[in-house]
């Protein structure tokens, strides 16, 4: 597929709605500038805003994607397209596609739901080396304008670690509270759907969620040392080195 091909998708999302937004909306936009900048030190991700009224960035958090600053390109850093002319030419398609299908889902929604899915993406980004790496990417929709059009949406995107080898872009759209997958479930290959038990599953969310192993085990009504050696076989699942990088990787396959 050709660059500009397969650029095709954002001009259609771009031009699926008639926006009403003005200064006032920007203003209050502002307002939770800083509630962005310490998400993105709380998560210790990358967070960046996209105004679809613009096509461009209003918001841009680089904390942990440094390898990706400055890369001298086709379009500028604020610019919508500027992250996506850098994807790995074999995933790009398929990103593209997931964005198309993904904004179609949130459009035909009723309003008051619009925000309450999250696109999960996981593929290969060229860096400022050269190289390819592996990135994690969750889009949710942040704001609405005056008609209930999508107007701003927040990503945050993490590195994953060296050793999660890339066996294709795997894609997520799942509702936040549930957690049940509303598109491409049909991709979920059947032994990473399986690789954590349905246990380790809900310990590794209460572990994202703040929640010490003492504080797990009054919850499930577990011992401390159960608790503990589900840790355990996690990290050793999933080959991660402590539950920060377990966590973006169940993340990754949608399992959080």
């Amino acid at each position: 597929m050709e660059p500009d091909s397969a650029f095709n998708p954002l001009d259609q999302i771009f031009s699926y709605q008639k926006f009403e937004v003005d200064n006032a909306d920007y203003l209050e936009f502002e307002k939770k500038v800083y509630f962005l900048e310490r998400l993105s030190e709380v998560e210790n991700s990358s967070v960046s805003v996209v105004d679809l009224y613009k096509k461009k960035y209003i918001f841009l958090g680089s904390r942990n994607l440094e390898p990706f600053e400055n890369l001298l390109g086709e379009y500028e850093p604020q610019d919508a397209l500027y992250y996506i002319q850098w994807i790995h030419p074999d995933d790009l398609p398929i990103v593209m596609d997931s964005y198309k299908r993904s904004f179609k889902f949130f459009l035909n929604l009723p309003e008051e739901e619009r925000k309450d899915y999250k696109l999960i993406l996981n593929y290969r980004q060229r860096d400022k080396y050269g190289k390819y790496l592996n990135i994690i990417v969750q889009l949710v929709v942040l704001e609405l304008d005056k008609k209930g059009n999508i107007w701003l949406v927040l990503i945050l995107d993490d590195l994953l670690p060296d050793k999660i080898s890339f066996e294709g872009v795997n894609r997520r759209l799942i509702h936040i509270k549930t957690g049940k997958i509303c598109l491409f479930k049909n991709e979920m290959e059947p032994n990473k759907k399986n690789i954590l038990t349905t246990r380790e599953i809900e310990v590794l969310g209460l572990v994202s969620k703040g929640f010490a192993s003492k504080e797990i085990a009054d919850k499930l009504f577990l011992s401390i040392n159960t608790v503990n050696n589900h840790r355990q076989n996690i990290l050793e699942k999933v080959k991660a080195v402590n539950t920060t990088e377990a966590i973006t990787y169940a993340r990754n396959l949608g399992l959080l």
